[in-house]
């Protein structure tokens, strides 16, 4: 089975690469990956992120949950993201182990919608100005209104959605680990239980995931550790968990037991619904 395999191969190399470390630092890498994005200096780039995956600096849990944000989402589509945090793991995935290279990876630190990924969608380069927030919609919606790609941002800029103005926040989507911009309604509680049952790699939740670790984990982007980002897996399980209750008992027990395990784990108190639209 595809997603298995994928999931134990990245476990197994990254557990026979750690011994591979040289001197440069996780957040020498990332300081200079996310240069050589930025001035699209690509063979540069293409060897830094083949050398700092080599070395298993980079946390597997995080490159697997970066998998899951775009293993959720239609083929060819857009992901915008406003920090390179969300953007690192994913250009390992594209440009080193050749994951989801159909998707387009926007990120609003590194330049967001600059002529290089305008070029790559067909469309115009927008006038963005204004505060982050403002720039991340205006961005959204720009992609979303002038090419006929989907368009999503991840369930870690969350925050981001709460300055939204009314009119857009209801064409917002929860879909799980990712939310989608769509201005026609459709049922989003389909799509998260795929994304649960079928699409998500989820071999790595039955392990241990590794807690934060000042030594090792000495990233420059480093806001989303493991553990954190576990959590966003607890809010899929509490926001889930009385759907399941009513329309699908029978999984309810397969439910508490993969993602209930990052509740239990991390002890997360209350997580609220976000946008779970029952049709």
């Amino acid at each position: 089975m595809r997603t298995t395999f994928i999931t134990f191969i990245l476990l197994a190399t990254a557990l026979i690469n750690t011994s591979a470390q040289d001197q440069t630092t996780a957040a020498d890498y990332e300081r200079q990956i996310v240069a050589s994005y930025t001035n699209k200096n690509m063979p540069v780039l293409d060897s830094l992120l083949k050398s700092y995956y080599n070395t298993g600096l980079y946390p597997i849990d995080v490159l697997m949950y970066n998998y899951n944000e775009l293993q959720g989402m239609e083929d060819w589509s857009v992901i915008v993201m406003s920090s390179a945090e969300s953007l690192i793991g994913k250009l390992i995935l594209q440009r080193v182990l050749n994951e989801h290279r159909d998707k387009v990876l926007v990120c609003i630190e590194t330049g967001g919608l600059d002529a290089t990924i305008c070029g790559k969608l067909g469309i115009a380069e927008p006038l963005t100005s204004g505060r982050p927030e403002e720039v991340f919609e205006k961005t959204i919606k720009w992609v979303a209104e002038h090419s006929d790609r989907k368009v999503y941002f991840p369930f870690t800029d969350s925050p981001l959605f709460k300055q939204f103005p009314d009119a857009m926040k209801a064409c917002i989507y929860n879909e799980g680990l990712t939310m989608r911009y769509s201005t026609t309604p459709y049922d989003n509680i389909a799509v998260k239980i795929r994304n649960l049952e079928e699409r998500y790699l989820t071999d790595y939740l039955k392990l241990s995931l590794q807690p934060y670790n000042e030594k090792r984990d000495c990233r420059l982007y480093r806001r989303f550790t493991p553990g954190m980002l576990a959590l966003n897996y607890s809010a899929i399980y509490i926001d889930m968990l009385p759907y399941y209750q009513k329309h699908r008992p029978d999984r309810v027990e397969w439910l508490q037991n993969l993602y209930g395990a990052c509740q239990a784990h991390y002890n997360v108190l209350s997580v609220g619904s976000f946008l779970n639209n029952e049709p």
